[in-house]
């Protein structure tokens, strides 16, 4: 047991040499596909059930962007959702009888497809940037991936929206995720989490593989994997896509057992590639089993119960040094808000490497919470905007 505390105690070891190799491989790769893609327009689409305010706040600042290429923004919303958004230059009401296999969100993101194609906008030079109605991509988030050369692609996940409070904190980690692992594997083609804010595929690559797949969450997972397993290219840009962490204890219970369960349906639904399948559950396993071990290892030290190998002692305060820096990396790039002074954002990053440990173990007890509960039976939706 002592050996296996150890291996999983040097894990943030390699997390190091991934984003390492990731930035590298994005520095190489810049001036062959950067601004190559050969796109001449694009559909921002929002996907929404209401939230009006949140929306609206979204096309507002997309539009104060300028941006540099013709592009038109889509509301999508389901049955009976009255068109109160300001500034979108369509909104488009999913019919109450249109049936496909996908349900709820990949529901309405099939649809706004079908409209897309009917339209003739699946096409190569057309680039369709998904957001959520929490999320907002910075300027250079929209330019990069417009003009990325990949048939589908995303970038950093940051949780810069009332960045501070201690749930953005704990949403560090998907920021950390971004760039220890997606930048590394996304960049290589072979994509391991995938995160629907912000993904970007071409028209015809949404046509190729679809939003019409047997799921109620995780859309985003199953289309980016079955979008490699059908030769489609797959690619990382480093650049910022804003998202709002939930509010309440309640509201991140809620999305974290949705993603969970996601996951498990798309995985026990065969709804992944074998590979892919594979890949994830390992990487899952691995993540739960490294954090119970590390925490029960740090517990039993100063009680004798494990005795580090002192020859190797080394190695250990640089596994630790690197879970750490690599904590204040994410929450660097998460405390870059507009109005963020140098002090304030070197505040933040403190205090978010500080509660690194906190962060992970709140994250851990929330999966094994979300996995003790059981599968939810809808597609639960949360607060997106502060409580009054």
């Amino acid at each position: 047991m002592g050996r296996l505390f150890y291996l999983c105690w040097l894990f943030p070891l390699p997390l190091v040499v991934l984003t390492l190799a990731g930035y590298v491989r994005y520095l190489l790769t810049y001036r062959k596909r950067m601004g190559t893609s050969g796109a001449t327009e694009a559909i921002i689409q929002i996907t929404t059930v209401g939230n009006y305010r949140t929306v609206s706040g979204i096309v507002r600042r997309i539009r104060e962007y300028e941006l540099p290429f013709p592009y038109v923004v889509w509301v999508v919303v389901e049955p009976g959702v009255e068109n109160h958004y300001e500034g979108a230059d369509e909104v488009i009401e999913v019919p109450e009888d249109f049936d496909c296999r996908a349900s709820y969100k990949a529901r309405a993101q099939e649809y706004s497809r079908r409209v897309r194609q009917s339209r003739g906008l699946d096409r190569h030079d057309v680039k369709v940037i998904m957001l959520d109605d929490d999320s907002l991509p910075t300027r250079r988030y929209l330019v990069d991936v417009f003009g990325a050369d990949y048939d589908i692609c995303e970038g950093i996940l940051a949780p810069r929206n009332n960045y501070g409070r201690f749930l953005s904190h704990v949403d560090d980690l998907r920021t950390l995720a971004c760039l220890t692992e997606c930048a590394f594997w996304q960049g290589c083609g072979h994509p391991m989490w995938v995160h629907g804010e912000g993904l970007t595929l071409r028209g015809s690559a949404e046509s190729i593989v679809t939003w019409n797949f047997p799921v109620k969450a995780s859309e985003d997972l199953t289309v980016g994997h079955n979008a490699v397993e059908r030769g489609l290219t797959f690619g990382f840009v480093y650049s910022v896509i804003e998202v709002t962490s939930p509010w309440t204890w309640r509201d991140f219970s809620t999305q974290r057992r949705r993603w969970v369960w996601g996951n498990i349906h798309a995985l026990r639904a065969g709804l992944l590639p074998p590979l892919s399948a594979a890949r994830v559950a390992m990487r899952w396993l691995i993540g739960l089993l490294v954090q119970l071990l590390v925490t029960i290892a740090l517990i039993s030290t100063p009680f004798h119960h494990w005795n580090y190998p002192h020859p190797f002692r080394g190695l250990l305060v640089l596994s630790l040094v690197s879970f750490f820096a690599t904590f204040a990396l994410a929450c660097w790039v998460g405390s870059k808000t507009a109005t963020a002074s140098l002090w304030v954002r070197l505040l933040n990053t403190g205090v978010g490497t500080f509660l690194a440990p906190v962060s992970s173990l709140v994250t851990s007890y929330v999966l094994l919470a979300s996995l003790a509960r059981g599968a939810p039976q809808g597609f639960d939706v949360i607060e997106k905007e502060r409580p009054e």
